[in-house]
Parts: structure tokens; C-alpha cells; sequence
């Protein structure tokens, strides 16, 4: 529907063409223009400096076993990065052995095991250190969906976090119970 709308020309479109985030001949930035233009993105070996790597695994534990030592250890080797602070995960869905809900538990059990310090709420275990996303706006406590922070401290007694949130696109760190 929505290729539709913008075939039409009823409304005005805008598309967005400069990048910001990337080098102009990152392969991200080119396989992202091929696959835009209806082409297949370069899937072949990446040369020495390359930001685009393609890791083909057929068994879903295999993979998340790969995704583990890419995020411990491999990515923050290769390029200097903290595995919590860095790296984002982003998978297309939350069930299933390769989806967020179980990449979750086991990214938070291999990069920041809990120990005594922790809460469990609604089947999730939350500990100082966690790397958290809001998924919903909250109005009152001026949080929002996207808003990515860190867990700073748990009360275990009160039931509450402490979490340092920073606004996406933006240098600024909230802190919010």
C-alpha cells in the first residue's frame, strides 16, 4: 500500500540520501544502495577493513553460540569496542532460539552474569550493568520507546532500578527510577 501512495505522487515524498553514520563507501552504505535499487547486496569476503560481514549458519543454537563470541569477543577485539556499550544486537523477531527474548538471556549471560544484586520480574532478570530499552512511551516519567540506558542500581527491598537513559541521537543521560 504504501509504494502505492508514493507511486501515485498524491502526497509529497521525501527521501532521505545523505549518510551520516557511515563512511560514504562503507559496504553497509553500498549494499544498502543495491538493495534499494532492487539489486542483491555483495555477500562475498570482505577485504581487511570492511564494516559488512556475512556469517551463514543453518542451526539456530549454532547461531546463537556465533553471536555470542562475535558480540564477547571477535567484534570487540577487531574493532576496540565495549561489548554492552557498543554493540547492539537487533534480530526481526522475539520468539524462537534465535529471537530477542532468548538472545537476551543469553547475551545478558555470557557479557554481565547476575549475581546477588538482581530483581526478576515478569520471567526477565534485571542486574547493575544490563543494557535496557525502553519499548513504550511513558509520558509521566519523560521516557520513551527507543530510549536505551544502562542499569546503575537495584533495590531489591523496593523492587526498583535506577537506569541512565540517553536519547537517541543526542548526548544527553537521564536518570530515572
Amino acid at each position: 500500500m504504501l509504494s502505492d501512495v508514493i507511486t501515485s505522487g498524491a502526497l509529497p515524498i521525501i527521501r532521505l540520501t545523505e549518510v551520516f553514520r557511515q563512511a560514504a563507501q562503507s559496504r553497509i552504505i553500498t549494499n544498502a544502495h543495491r538493495i534499494n535499487q532492487g539489486g542483491i547486496p555483495d555477500l562475498g569476503p570482505p577485504g581487511t577493513e570492511s564494516d559488512f560481514y556475512l556469517v551463514s549458519v543453518e542451526q539456530p543454537e549454532v547461531a546463537v553460540q556465533r553471536i555470542i563470541e562475535l558480540v564477547k569477543t571477535r567484534i570487540p577485539r577487531r574493532f576496540g569496542l565495549d561489548p554492552i556499550r557498543d554493540i547492539q544486537v537487533l534480530c526481526p523477531m522475539n520468539r524462537g532460539g534465535v529471537g530477542a527474548r532468548s538472545l537476551n538471556i543469553e547475551l545478558q549471560a555470557a557479557l554481565n552474569p547476575a549475581d546477588d544484586r538482581k530483581i526478576e520480574r515478569f520471567g526477565w532478570t534485571f542486574a547493575p550493568g544490563d543494557k535496557v530499552m525502553q519499548i513504550e512511551n511513558d509520558y509521566d516519567k519523560d521516557v520513551y520507546n527507543g530510549d536505551v540506558g544502562y542499569i546503575d542500581a537495584v533495590d531489591s527491598d523496593a523492587g526498583e532500578l535506577i537506569v541512565s537513559l540517553r536519547r537517541p541521537f543526542s548526548d544527553l543521560w537521564i536518570r530515572r527510577t
